[in-house]
């Protein structure tokens, strides 16, 4: 068979920049413009019914051995209950069974109280030393309250009552993020811990295969983190690490100067940090798991192409199975290095490759090759991927400093009035004392501790002077008004009284919120799910770069990009030219399905992908992006100047859908391992994907997932992450029937090579210049190449010399004379 075809692969999938840039902070001059005044906080909170649900703050730096006594109005003695059906505490916020600490509930007179025993979860050796029976290392804790204590009479709650602590760490917990680089390298970082001598890398695997990739998902918080121990896998003084095969390569494996064999290689698991200084050693950070990150890993070839002899450039592979960290495999793109090879007369050339997007590299040997092959080889197409979704920075530390108090009362320095560089002593009235060897009232930074309660007071009544301050901080926070958009409630998407106030205060561009009403916000797992959730399913908040929660004033500060008059402004023009293009191409009588494809046929045809926004967040590293670029990644890009990205195409297919009446949420996560974002549509019961930005005119391809369930959706390896909502009600989002799906309906999908062949023959056949299917599942590329040269070869062998054929995932485009367009 012939094959004189161009073969193309891996078209660019257009989802980078999927988010608004980050910078160091808002403008100076971002004071917001005259608003009206709206609703108080108690009113939304009765909207919602929520106005008297039992809350109690979170408490800070308890001691390891804490116990904590809650006193109950109701006669305990009569009852019943087990104390472990009243109480228990966990390492999850959810606070199921599974992820249950081992602690001693106990029933005393008219209260209940819980202690730990042992040696508590993700323990050091240091803590496992001590005689007392301790929490443990772990970053946050949950107690679940079961019953109200409040009732005259035992009465459950209608949802248990969750209160997070934190156990006092020696020194500040570091902040442990991860970083995935353009070679989809791995690589853990972390602040700077002020007084740090060195960090602790600990690891917790699967150590039962020690010679096979295996990193299956452990047994985390939400399962108290049984199964395994964390390890010590290295120290060091540096704020990063990704040298996890501890051989000073950095996870790379390199034979010669042609190869690098793998990366990422010795990494497993789940990572932490702690900091150390002496004798003195840090909670354990949050945890960084690897397991939900493995399709995104790659690890090695599975093939080593250099031990074959090709007899000439013609036989050159395109594409290669690449092995992931967790044992699966996919097809990365060969991109032939030509510039410094040297052609051998007598024996076989070598030509080095690389993999594209990764740091794998090899050579093939050859045994015939001339300067002409070479030329072509040079002119291989293959598409530079778009990587990176710039995400709005959260410096919120996971947890907070040791000097936080345990209880803050933020009486005396209002939250909305209080910077959030102040230190949390300036706010709190009220403080525990420190274990007795670190009973010292004077900071690490020589600043003097909020003045203590008396001791004895405070150990035996923690959980009562809390609950007594909580009550104040909610009353007064009700009492706070909350920003009215000039819409009113017409455009904003809210679940919940703290959502409608994000949501409302962040539309205003307010950059200062207090959550003095909302203690069940005052952790990090809540508020940064909160947070992304408003602002990913609120097309009119714009120009957010970053947010952080300051624990000791209970304040959320937002800096965005732009002064909040330029905002107002934006999303005035916004809304009116929304209400323009639904009023043009939603017309009466339509159904559901038609809105949708009207939205979707609108955005095809009068938007582009900003390819000048994905370079610009390319070369800063995908931190930030130039200031010109900053409308791209918002709803105005899109729907007011006709350009932007992934970002911008979902947001304005959201607020589009909303206005027309339709279900649509903003999904974030990944296809192909690049960042993306993208929408899910309602039909009926369940939540189908639509990819706005992947349209005809950006990928090529009409209708790449439109109506597609979550399997089509992971067969093109797109998969949403958990940012874009509550984690709590993901599961609220599945799709499984293929009867809306736009390729199936159509009948252009096909299940094999043959039904390729004779699909693609029939569409030639009636004159179809450009044939574009979709496998049901993946299909090898050179199965492909000679299915395509069949088909072509049918019609007129002549279709041959001009036919390109390219791919994205499942998807593939047959162009019989693309010159021609």
């Amino acid at each position: 068979m012939k094959r004189l075809f161009v073969m193309l692969f891996a078209l660019t999938l257009l989802m980078a920049g999927c988010q608004s840039n980050d910078k160091e902070s808002s403008p100076s001059d971002n004071n917001p413009t005259e608003t009206l005044e709206g609703s108080t906080i108690l009113s939304l909170k009765q909207k919602y019914g929520s106005e008297s649900s039992p809350s109690i703050m979170p408490m800070y730096n308890v001691a390891q051995d804490e116990e904590f006594k809650f006193t109950f109005k109701a006669d305990l003695k009569t009852s019943r209950l087990q104390a472990s059906d009243m109480i228990s505490v966990h390492t999850d916020i959810k606070a199921l069974e599974a992820s249950k600490v081992y602690a001693i509930p106990e029933i005393k007179d008219n209260s209940i109280s819980i202690k730990p025993l042992g040696w508590g979860v993700l323990s050091s050796e240091k803590l496992k030393a001590q005689e007392q029976s301790t929490w443990g290392g772990a970053p946050i804790y949950y107690i679940r309250l079961n019953y109200n204590p409040d009732a005259e009479k035992l009465t459950p709650l209608d949802q248990p009552m969750i209160i997070p602590f934190t156990v006092k760490s020696e020194l500040p917990v570091p902040n442990l993020k991860y970083e995935i680089d353009k070679d989809k390298r791995f690589t853990l970082t972390w602040d700077k811990v002020e007084g740090a001598t060195e960090y602790k890398i600990y690891n917790r695997a699967d150590r039962t295969v020690i010679f096979e990739t295996n990193n299956v998902p452990l047994q985390g918080a939400e399962k108290a983190y049984n199964g395994s121990n964390p390890l010590v896998v290295a120290t060091t003084t540096e704020t990063s690490f990704n040298d996890f095969n501890e051989d000073g390569k950095g996870g790379l494996g390199i034979i010669n100067e042609l190869t690098t064999s793998y990366q990422n290689h010795g990494m497993k698991g789940e990572y932490y940090v702690t900091a150390v200084s002496g004798d003195k050693e840090s909670n354990f950070s949050n945890g960084v798991a690897t397991a939900p990150l493995s399709n995104q890993l790659p690890m090695a070839l599975k093939e080593q192409l250099y031990m074959k002899k090709l007899k000439n450039t013609n036989e050159l592979p395109k594409t290669t199975s690449i092995e992931h960290i967790d044992g699966s495999f996919s097809q990365g793109s060969i991109v032939y290095d030509t510039a410094n090879v040297e052609i051998s007369e007598f024996n076989e050339t070598n030509i080095p490759f690389h993999i594209k997007g990764t740091a794998l590299k090899s050579y093939v040997r050859v045994e015939s090759v001339t300067q002409d092959d070479l030329a072509k080889l040079d002119q291989q197409t293959v598409a530079e991927s778009s990587n990176g979704l710039v995400e709005p920075k959260n410096d919120t530390p996971y947890v907070p400093a040791p000097d936080v108090p345990t209880i803050i009362s933020n009486n005396d320095a209002p939250a909305s009035e209080t910077a959030t560089e102040s230190t949390p002593e300036e706010s709190a009235t009220t403080a525990i004392p420190a274990p007795e060897d670190e009973a010292d009232t004077t900071t690490e930074e020589g600043s003097e501790q909020a003045p203590a309660s008396n001791p004895e007071t405070t150990e035996a009544n923690l959980v009562d002077e809390q609950k007594s301050n909580t009550q104040q901080n909610v009353e007064e926070g009700n009492q706070e008004t909350v920003p009215e958009p000039t819409e009113g409630d017409k455009l904003i998407n809210a679940d919940s009284a703290l959502e409608e106030v994000l949501a409302k205060n962040m539309i205003a561009a307010e950059d200062k919120i207090s959550l003095r009403a909302f203690p069940e916000a005052q952790n990090f797992t809540t508020l940064s799910d909160v947070v992304l959730k408003v602002m990913y399913q609120n097309p009119l908040i714009l120009g957010v770069e970053g947010f952080e929660y300051n624990y000791g004033t209970l304040t959320l500060t937002i800096h965005y990009n732009e002064s909040a008059d330029v905002i107002q402004k934006k999303q005035g023009e916004i809304i009116a030219k929304a209400n323009e293009v639904v009023a043009s191409i939603i017309k009466d009588g339509m159904k559901d399905d038609e809105k949708r494809k009207a939205i979707y046929d609108y955005l095809n045809d009068n938007a582009k992908y900003d390819d000048a926004a994905l370079e610009s967040a390319e070369q800063n590293n995908f931190k930030n992006v130039d200031a010109q670029f900053n409308d791209s990644f918002t709803t105005y890009g899109i729907l007011v100047k006709g350009v932007g990205v992934c970002a911008s195409y979902a947001s304005v297919y959201k607020l589009l859908s909303d206005l027309s009446g339709l279900d649509s949420i903003v999904v974030t996560g990944a296809s192909s391992g690049v960042p993306h974002a993208w929408n899910k549509v309602k039909i009926g019961n369940e939540w189908f994907h639509v990819d706005a930005t992947n349209n005809l005119t950006n990928s090529g391809i009409p209708y790449f997932l439109y109506n597609a369930n979550d399997e089509t959706a992971a067969s093109q390896e797109t998969i949403a992450d958990k940012d874009y909502w509550i984690d709590s009600e993901l599961e609220l989002f599945h799709g499984e029937s293929d009867a809306n799906d736009y390729y199936v309906q159509n009948e252009l999908e096909v299940a094999s090579v043959n039904e390729y062949i004779t699909k693609t023959e029939s569409e030639l056949k009636n004159g179809e210049k450009r044939v574009i299917l979709r496998f049901a599942s993946p299909v090898n590329s050179d199965e492909l190449m000679t299915a395509a040269g069949e088909a072509l070869a049918a019609v007129d062998e002549a279709l041959l010399n001009t036919a390109q054929l390219a791919t994205l995932g499942s998807y593939t485009i047959l162009e019989t004379n693309p010159q021609q367009k």
